[in-house]
């Protein structure tokens, strides 16, 4: 039995006010799949995971590591997928690529969006229903398989400054990765609004493959 370690990682413009009233939408293509494969076929399993995981944030008003990491997936392959910038690698060389603009962004600021350990929570201002908390809490950090970073809207100046200066000393494998950090924030800025984020969501896994 080959059990290979894979690795997969998106970096992405996530509106949380938007993604945390999508449930409609993943709803609508709960029923498609649902009518196209099945109610057991892998695309409605995983909308139907959408759909309660964004139930669940709602309800609960905090979003763990393992669920921010889902929800940025979920906005980038249904609710927002094509609507905004976003980024996905899987393979050794966009590892190393992500590791040298780690290297070549401040110590003192890589960690929020490249997190080595531990984990912290952020506040982002999520209107839903009347009565209910005005902000949802956002985990962030390494949670064994998963690692998430989050730059909120009011960090994003911060780091285009921070971004923007570190392109001049960088090595060529970071370069590419911090011109894309670059246009993405560029993008959270025009979004505007403060329940806009940059997300950086890695998760690694064993694809197990009998012999």
């Amino acid at each position: 039995m080959a059990v290979p370690m894979g690795w997969q990682a998106l970096l992405r413009v996530v509106d949380f006010q938007s993604l945390l009233s999508s449930q409609p939408l993943v709803a609508s293509a709960l029923e498609k799949a649902q009518h196209a494969g099945g109610t057991k076929s892998p695309e409605a399993r995983a909308l139907r995971e959408g759909y309660y995981l964004l139930a669940k944030v709602l309800w609960t008003r905090r979003s763990s590591i393992r669920r921010t990491h889902d929800l940025a997936w979920l906005d980038h392959t249904v609710v927002s997928a094509g609507a905004r910038l976003g980024r996905v690698w899987d393979d050794a060389q966009g590892s190393r690529s992500i590791r040298a603009a780690e290297e070549a962004l401040p110590p003192s600021l890589s960690p929020e969006l490249f997190p080595q350990e531990g984990s912290s929570w952020i506040e982002v201002p999520v209107q839903t229903f009347a009565g209910i908390s005005p902000t949802v809490k956002i985990e962030r950090g390494v949670s064994q398989p998963f690692r998430v970073g989050v730059v909120p809207e009011s960090r994003l100046r911060a780091w285009s400054e921070a971004v923007t200066t570190a392109k001049f000393d960088a090595p060529p494998a970071a370069v590419s990765i911090l011109g894309e950090i670059e246009a993405l924030i560029a993008a959270a800025r025009r979004a505007g609004g403060p329940s806009v984020a940059l997300v950086f969501a890695a998760s690694s896994f064993e694809d197990r493959l009998a012999e």
